[in-house]
């Protein structure tokens, strides 16, 4: 009893979000002294009802004083982890005071800083200027189709320099095509024709509450009794998409009541999960406080394929939590034009994803042979990736803003990208495993996220910093955490993360697909990563090369298409049949065309197809099973 009063109390000691935070941000080392608020309402008009071109029409007025002032286009994104705002799509942005138009000047040093001079007896600007929404991919993210919307209010707002967003009051409108309804955390004040007016707001909660909209919307209750209720809003491309099985709603509902069980009290008043069926929308996974934008694909609520990334919205959902009331100290910032710090990203999307893993095997969203097989598949991934010799789990936090072309890699293996979600998964596995071993069972991660999570008053944000993760690691049970975990994000010796073993289970080949690959190969992929060291598209387009492996080895990279194996057109199958054939020495010949040049391979491999799997190790506890079993 003690030790969880420590434990309690040492919570409740972080920081609640106020003055002494915002100065404690605008202390940093370059940052930008931040204005506590700002004196009037911005009105903020949206006008998404061009949806055959994908153009939304922005309209700002903006109280304002005679003299210099700057406004920000939002550039580092909460739940991006780096600076992406879009202002490429940004065009014709005009800016008058008093009818006329006045002169702007971008700043040189910061493309996202518009400069004027506000004349004498001008109180407020109109500003009007449109975003471009993608049409196609090639372009950036498709948000906007004939048939449905993500509204992303950063998108599509300017607003005053130096100013914690906060302070700063907006009243919002949208207009959507006539006959679509929307989803939102937002309150609708009025609806005036195809126009939602919601309730004024910070700036902050406004870009922390996007719209989904669409010509085909259905809301459907998770939990409509409770005092903090939930609802699941869809906006799909047809109306059959809007069919939702049985079996997947009570899944969804199971969520909910799983999230209950590992976190304890709700930390928002009300919450919605946005979700678009689509296979042309571009899929998105984003948290806010009170809603997360989701995309899927088409037969999502109908059952079909009941794998694909059936752990995104437990992840999003497990972001109400992780990440956004309890916030890691370094990705703070009081507005959307200063660096955001990832250092502790291992733990917001790290254990975030652990979580999205174990609610997604608690509440059926995947069976347990998918969970079993998704584990398997991390586990035999990092155990080969060659790129952990040289980068470690805790440089790649800063993925997001080394990777600002958001571009494939050619070698993804050995670069390395976000691992931080996937890796940390299994160490945060391990330390799962570890608590309930050191404990005998008393303690385990659920504790901890359960006592971790508590504390506060609804809707604050509250900051922590890896200190307090390992003060409550400790109080719960000694183990030299700091130690444990330090080891873990830092090591560059290659070696497989121990999660699983900890947990009583281990990683074996064999020839036959688990359900995680034979999902992927469902879409026409010949997935030969752990033998030959590819993957394959149904054309024969070399997908993915793994680094020294023995496609590597034979000189194939990712611009390659594969035409013939052992004599033959190429096809997926005959492939397979080729690398089950060298078992007994018969070469493996391809004949390969990269760019217009052709030329014949051959690859040097005979230890057949090889796919991951779990077993039980003899005589070591089963941790896993209890770990993924439901609690409700």
């Amino acid at each position: 009893m003690q030790r969880c009063n420590w434990l309690l109390a040492g919570v409740l000691a972080m920081a609640p979000l106020g003055a002494a935070l915002a100065q404690d941000a605008a202390a940093r080392p370059g940052a930008v002294q931040v204005q506590a608020s700002y004196p009037g309402v911005i009105e903020l008009e949206v006008d998404a009802s061009d949806s055959e071109r994908r153009i939304q029409r922005v309209r700002q007025r903006i109280p304002v004083a005679p003299g210099a002032l700057t406004l920000w286009y939002p550039q580092w994104i909460p739940g991006n982890h780096a600076p992406t705002g879009p202002i490429n799509q940004m065009a014709g942005l005009v800016i008058r005071g008093n009818g006329r138009a006045l002169p702007w000047t971008r700043d040189s040093g910061d493309m996202y800083a518009f400069q004027l001079q506000v004349p004498e007896g001008v109180g407020e600007l109109e500003v009007e200027f449109q975003y471009l929404s993608p049409t196609a991919a090639d372009q950036g993210r498709v948000a906007m189709t004939p048939n449905l919307l993500d509204l992303q209010w950063h998108r599509v707002v300017l607003y005053p320099a130096g100013v914690d967003a906060r302070g700063i009051q907006v009243k919002a409108s949208l207009r959507l095509p006539a006959g679509w309804h929307s989803g939102t955390a937002l309150d609708v004040a009025q609806r005036s024709g195809s126009t939602e007016h919601y309730a004024p707001v910070s700036l902050m909660t406004l870009i922390d509450s996007p719209v989904f909209a669409g010509r085909y919307f259905k809301r459907f209750a998770l939990d409509d009794k409770a005092r903090q209720p939930v609802w699941l809003d869809v906006v799909a491309e047809n109306p059959q998409a809007l069919q939702a099985d049985a079996k997947v709603l009570a899944a969804h509902r199971a969520l909910v009541a799983e999230a209950d069980a590992l976190f304890g009290a709700r930390p928002y008043p009300h919450y919605t999960f946005l979700l678009a069926v689509s296979d042309v929308f571009s899929g998105i996974g984003l948290e806010h406080a009170q809603s997360s934008e989701n995309g899927m694909h088409d037969g999502y609520l109908r059952g079909e394929r009941p794998f694909v990334d059936n752990d995104l919205l437990p992840h999003e959902y497990a972001h109400a939590w992780v990440g956004k009331a309890w916030r890691p100290r370094p990705t703070w910032v009081p507005h959307y034009n200063a660096p955001m710090h990832n250092d502790e990203l291992w733990m917001y999307e790290g254990q975030t994803q652990y979580w999205a893993v174990v609610l997604a095997a608690r509440s059926g969203l995947w069976q347990p042979d998918y969970a079993m097989a998704m584990l398997a598949q991390l586990q035999a991934t990092y155990a080969t990736q060659p790129g952990r010799q040289w980068r470690d789990l805790h440089d790649t936090v800063h993925q997001g803003i080394l990777d600002f072309n958001a571009k494939p890699q050619a070698w993804a293996d050995w670069q390395r990208a976000f691992e931080f979600y996937n890796e940390s998964t299994l160490l945060w596995l391990g330390v799962d495993a570890r608590l309930r071993s050191l404990s005998r069972g008393k303690v385990s991660l659920d504790t901890f996220a359960r006592r971790f999570h508590q504390g506060g008053t609804q809707g604050e944000i509250r900051l922590y910093d890896r200190g307090d993760v390992m003060q409550a690691l400790e109080a719960l049970q000694p183990g030299g955490w700091d130690a444990f975990i330090g080891t873990r994000l830092d090591a560059r010796d290659g070696s497989a993360p121990e999660g699983l073993a900890a947990a009583g289970w281990e990683l074996y080949f064999s020839d036959a697909p688990n359900p995680v690959i034979a999902d992927g190969e469902a879409d026409g992929v010949t997935d030969l990563q752990y033998s030959l060291g590819l993957k394959t598209g149904n054309d024969g387009g070399v997908q993915w090369v793994g680094w020294d492996s023995p496609a590597f080895k034979a000189g194939l990279a990712k611009d390659v298409t594969l035409v013939a194996v052992n004599g033959l057109a190429y096809s997926g199958a005959r492939l397979k049949q080729a690398v089950t054939d060298a078992k007994a020495g018969t070469p493996l010949e391809l004949i390969v065309r990269q760019a217009d040049s052709f030329r014949s391979v051959r690859i040097d491999y005979r230890d057949g197809l090889r796919y991951p799997h779990l077993r039980r190790i003899d005589g070591a506890p089963d941790l896993l099973t209890k770990i993924l079993a439901p609690r409700r």
